[in-house]
């Protein structure tokens, strides 16, 4: 069974709510953080949509081992080879300030490793396979992450 990078964060979501929620201690963060937190939440969504949007404009797969058809290195992708997860682990780092809850945060690396594991080696793996020496070129001058 795939878990796919939406269905990765919806599982650091409900885990995060269970350590918020099962832990035997209160909320430790300030409610400014709180409230900085409901903003990177939304920050983080609001990115989601609008590369999704990118995705649609340019009439190539968002998912993630589909068959790319498109190459896109404009917009936030010339900063980020995966600013879609980057979006994703900041809306899970939002969700963890949160719920004031530092220890909710432990979700953010887990799924930051998680993601690189099962679905970006694969698929810059399919892009080299499809665009070859212009997705290195590519690789070579934006990173991975940020």
């Amino acid at each position: 069974m795939k878990i796919y990078p939406p269905l990765m964060v919806l599982a650091g979501l409900l885990a995060q709510l269970a350590v918020a929620y099962l832990a035997p201690v209160r909320p430790i963060l300030a409610p400014l953080w709180q409230y900085v937190g409901v903003g990177a939440m939304a920050l983080g969504l609001a990115l989601i949509l609008y590369m999704a949007a990118s995705f649609r404009k340019n009439e190539t797969t968002i998912i993630p081992d589909g068959q790319p058809s498109k190459l896109i290195d404009t917009g936030l992708f010339a900063y980020s080879r995966n600013p879609i997860y980057v979006a994703m682990a900041l809306l899970l780092t939002g969700s963890g300030l949160a719920s004031g809850h530092i220890g909710s945060l432990i979700i953010v690396p887990i799924f930051i490793l998680s993601v690189q594991i099962v679905w970006i080696r694969k698929e810059e793996e399919n892009l080299e396979a499809e665009f070859g020496q212009i997705y290195r070129n590519y690789k070579a001058k934006v990173r991975r992450w940020l």
